[in-house]
Formats: C-alpha cells, sequence, structure tokens
C-alpha cells in the first residue's frame, strides 16, 4: 500500500466532514487533528506534507458547503419560518466574518456556517478569505499544539487524554438525550 494514506485519509474526512451538511457522520475533526499532531511529534508522521493537505481539505470543504448552500439555498429557505431567516440573515451577515472564524474550531458549527453563509448569499470573495484564515489558525494550530505536545508529554498520559476528548461529544450527547 502507498505511505501517502496516513495523510489523504484525513485530508479525506476533513473535507467531508467540513463540506458536507447532511448525511454524512465523519469523526470529530477537532480529535483527528490532534491525533495526527501526536502522530507527528512522535515522529511517525511530517509536518509536511501533513499540514498543506489538512488545510487544503478544510478549505476545499468550506468552499463546498459554501457552493450547496447556494445551491440548494432557496428550497431550505422555503421550510423554515420567515421571521426565523430574517433573523437568521440578520445575524449571519453581522457576525459572518468572526463565525467563519471561530466556526472551525466548533463542531457542527464548521459544517453549518458555511452552508448557511452559501444559502444566504455572503459574498464570496470575503467568504474565500476568512475561511482561507479560518481553516489554517484550525488545522495548523491544533495539528501544531499537539505536535509539541507529542514531542513533550509522555504518550501514556496523552493518547489517553486524546482519546478521552473523542468520546467527549458522545458523553456529553448520551447525557442530554434522557431530558432532551
Amino acid at each position: 500500500m502507498n505511505a501517502s494514506w496516513p495523510y489523504l485519509v484525513p485530508t479525506l474526512l476533513l473535507f467531508l466532514e467540513v463540506g458536507f451538511p447532511f448525511g454524512l457522520l465523519v469523526p470529530g475533526g477537532d480529535t483527528l487533528l490532534l491525533a495526527l499532531g501526536a502522530l507527528a511529534g512522535e515522529g511517525r508522521l511530517g509536518l509536511f506534507p501533513l499540514l498543506p493537505l489538512l488545510f487544503l481539505g478544510s478549505y476545499l470543504g468550506h468552499g463546498v458547503g459554501y457552493a450547496l448552500g447556494r445551491a440548494l439555498g432557496p428550497r431550505v429557505r422555503a421550510r423554515f419560518p420567515q421571521g426565523l431567516i430574517r433573523r437568521a440573515e440578520r445575524l449571519l451577515l453581522r457576525y459572518g466574518p468572526s463565525a467563519l472564524l471561530l466556526a472551525p474550531f466548533v463542531p457542527g458549527m464548521r459544517t453549518a456556517v458555511p452552508f448557511l453563509l452559501g444559502a444566504l448569499g455572503f459574498p464570496l470573495l470575503p467568504y474565500l478569505l476568512l475561511t482561507a484564515l479560518g481553516s489554517l489558525l484550525w488545522t495548523q494550530g491544533l495539528v501544531l499544539l499537539a505536535f509539541f505536545l507529542g514531542q513533550t508529554v509522555s504518550p501514556w498520559i496523552l493518547w489517553p487524554t486524546l482519546l478521552l476528548l473523542a468520546l467527549l461529544p458522545l458523553l456529553h450527547r448520551k447525557l442530554r438525550a434522557p431530558g432532551a
């Protein structure tokens, strides 16, 4: 098997998680980025091509999410109450730039925000520039954080911590489900 799969599979997973808002259950991007960074810190993966490929997967995913929002926007908008649509438009158009920078760090938001901004007709050029910056901060920041931790923290501490981080969203949903 080709030695590029440890780099291409995570890139594809980020692309799918960020780009396709409906029907895809893809592992959490934050945990994936942290695990890849820890592996690189241990010397099992190289930061190059890991960093540029992960950025590319996230950035292209944001582009696909935006394009899907543009294409499906009228149909999606028709299913929501007009008052809710107007409030969402005001909120996203007012805070859109901040939402694009922070959305990659929040599971669910990194998928929803590109789709919603596309559906609301957020201007393309500012979207592409802010998405590039948000994708860069998210992918490079988490990978490099875990890279340095992987070089300094014992694997006996680091990997159980990453496993716990991966399980937290599942535990949170499980705890909320009975009362929701």
